[in-house]
């Protein structure tokens, strides 16, 4: 397994790439010592891909490339520019780009589930055929311990985001089929928990 990783910036000039510049610990600890820094991110290049997909496809290794919901990013398309561009040079190498429609831990499960069922014996295609199908299956429950982010990225309005910290209003939020959608409110960090909980053993 290859990880194609995104680029980071702490400071909205300089940008690094994850795991190979940054760490993900480091990163995670940068955001709780600068509680006021909101970090940004940007996609992997076309170039970036071509640097791992290319050695794979000269030596003949077929690419199943799981990329991140296209809701949240523009990678997957980046991923298929490079496939478009090494196809024409080695139309024998198969390259599959699939939309994971999820992120994070979730997204790397189906990266995982793609590994052991290719393990079995399964072709490229049954292997592909596989992850599209179990990927609609996938959901994320979560919740959060502050409102800052979700104002700071547009997604609740300031004062809102100010009554609800006040209150403290905690969101219930779901991922699935690539989106984003309030599966409900609760009040303290407790509570919040134990309904998403909740929710993850009804939805099972």
């Amino acid at each position: 397994m290859l990880v194609v990783p995104f680029y980071v910036s702490t400071d909205g000039i300089n940008h690094q790439k994850e795991i190979v510049e940054l760490g993900i610990r480091d990163f995670y600890q940068f955001m709780i010592d600068n509680p006021k820094v909101f970090p940004k991110t940007s996609m992997p290049s076309i170039q970036d891909y071509l640097d791992v997909f290319g050695p794979l496809a000269k030596d003949g290794i077929d690419i199943i490339c799981i990329c991140i919901t296209t809701k949240f990013s523009g990678s997957y398309n980046s991923a298929m520019n490079a496939k478009n561009m090494l196809t024409d040079e080695f139309p024998d190498v198969k390259i599959e780009v699939i939309d994971a429609t999820v992120n994070t831990v979730l997204q790397g499960m189906l990266v995982e589930e793609a590994v052991a069922y290719k393990q079995t014996g399964a072709t490229f295609e049954e292997t592909v055929a596989y992850i599209n199908k179990i990927k609609i299956t996938g959901r994320i429950f979560f919740t959060i311990g502050g409102m800052d982010y979700l104002v700071h990225g547009g997604r609740v309005g300031k004062l809102s985001g100010i009554a609800a910290g006040a209150l403290g209003i905690k969101p219930l939020i779901l991922l699935k089929e690539g989106e984003i959608f309030n599966n409900g409110l609760t009040r303290g960090r407790k509570k919040s928990k134990q309904k998403i909980v909740e929710q993850i053993i009804n939805i099972s």
